[in-house]
């Protein structure tokens, strides 16, 4: 599932700050060497058009950079935790490039909506779903926000593991897995919580599946 959206241009003045951002990033394509893989260990050549959800492991505060890399040719939204925007001047650094801030322990209701406009513009949103940063390799638990977004958004999850790298200089890996469409799995007009439980669960096995290629 993709949902439509207009042809992007090269350089849109209201997008300036997150494009300029991109170049600034640029060198960490050359840093990073990124190598993106499949679940099965084959090279992803997808290009992701229209809206949709990254949803990723978190392990480092690297990992919003390795997404960006991962989708270079994208402007990307990310959810940012509150601490992470504390100050007038980061804070107005970090909306200029994309971050939407949400307050991770309650129901943040303006920072859905925002998400779920900018999705429906037809960009890409980079989510944690864990929640915070975890090393734990395997995922245990994830916060049904994701799905929730996706769901009045109309957008597909797109499962991502990113791996750690030994040294700083070490090629990075990031495995991307196929689009998980949450409406796929409604029965019903409305989704229950038992949807959403149910959906969520569905989410952290493909993320898992994508953190099992070794």
């Amino acid at each position: 599932m993709q949902t439509k959206s207009k042809p992007r241009k090269p350089f849109f003045w209201q997008r300036v700050a997150m494009d300029l951002a991109r170049l600034v990033c640029t060198p960490l394509l050359l840093l990073y060497r990124m190598k993106r893989l499949t679940p099965e260990g084959k090279k992803y050549t997808h290009r992701i058009h229209g809206g949709a959800i990254l949803a990723a492991n978190h392990a480092s505060f690297a990992d919003p950079f390795l997404v960006g890399v991962a989708v270079w040719y994208r402007r990307l939204y990310f959810l940012a935790a509150e601490i992470v925007m504390q100050g007038r001047l980061r804070s107005l650094l970090l909306k200029g490039v994309g971050a939407i801030k949400i307050d991770r322990n309650a129901a943040d209701i303006e920072a859905m909506h925002k998400s779920v406009d900018v999705l429906k513009q037809g960009y890409l949103l980079s989510i944690f779903p864990q929640g915070g940063i975890s090393e734990n390799e395997q995922i245990e638990t994830l916060k049904s926000g994701v799905v929730l977004i996706a769901l009045q958004a109309g957008v597909p999850i797109i499962p991502m593991h990113v791996f750690p790298a030994k040294h700083w200089y070490s090629r990075r890996t990031v495995v991307m897995g196929e689009p998980l469409d949450p409406k796929a799995y409604i029965q019903k007009k409305f989704p229950s919580t038992a949807d959403i439980e149910n959906i969520t669960r569905k989410l952290m096995e493909e993320m898992n599946r994508c953190a099992a290629l070794k």
